[in-house]
C-alpha cells in the first residue's frame, strides 16, 4: 500500500485532522477530501520535511523507526500513535498491528543513519562469525 491509497481509506474528518497536525495552521483550512489528500501528500514530498521530522527524533524513535523500516515487529506504544497521527503508520487497533506503507518505508530507509550502522555490524558479523560489539 502507498501513502495516497492509505489517505483514500481516512473520512474527512481524519484527513482534517492530519492536515492541522501537519501545516498547523493559525486559522482553519476547509478543503474537500481531495484538496486535503493532495495537501498531504505535497507535505511529504518535500524532502525537507522528512529530513526535519528524522532530525528531530531521538535515538530511540530512530531505533523503532528503523525496525519499522526493515519490517520488524513493535509494540504500539504512544511514538507509534504519534507516526500514525502524522499519517506514517495505519495502525489497525482491533487486531493489534500496523502497516507502514511502501513509500514511506522508502524514505524512512534513504534517512536513517542508524539503518546503515546496523547493515555494516550485520557485515562484520558474518565475515568473522562472532557478534558485532
Amino acid at each position: 500500500m502507498m501513502l495516497a491509497d492509505y489517505l483514500h481509506t481516512l473520512t474527512l474528518y481524519h484527513l482534517a485532522d492530519l492536515y492541522d497536525t501537519l501545516y498547523q495552521p493559525d486559522v482553519p483550512h476547509f478543503y474537500t477530501e481531495d484538496e486535503y489528500r493532495e495537501s498531504v501528500l505535497a507535505y511529504w514530498s518535500n524532502p525537507q520535511n522528512w529530513d526535519a521530522m528524522v532530525a528531530s527524533l531521538s535515538s530511540t524513535e530512530r531505533q523503532i523507526l528503523t525496525r519499522l523500516a526493515l519490517q520488524e515487529r513493535c509494540q504500539i506504544d504512544a511514538f507509534l500513535e504519534e507516526l500514525s497521527n502524522l499519517g506514517l503508520v495505519i495502525l489497525h487497533r482491533e487486531v493489534n498491528r500496523f502497516e507502514v506503507p511502501d513509500d514511506v518505508r522508502v524514505e524512512l530507509l534513504e534517512r536513517l543513519p542508524s539503518l546503515q550502522d546496523r547493515l555494516s555490524a550485520l557485515e562484520t558479523e558474518a565475515e568473522d562469525g562472532g557478534a558485532p560489539v
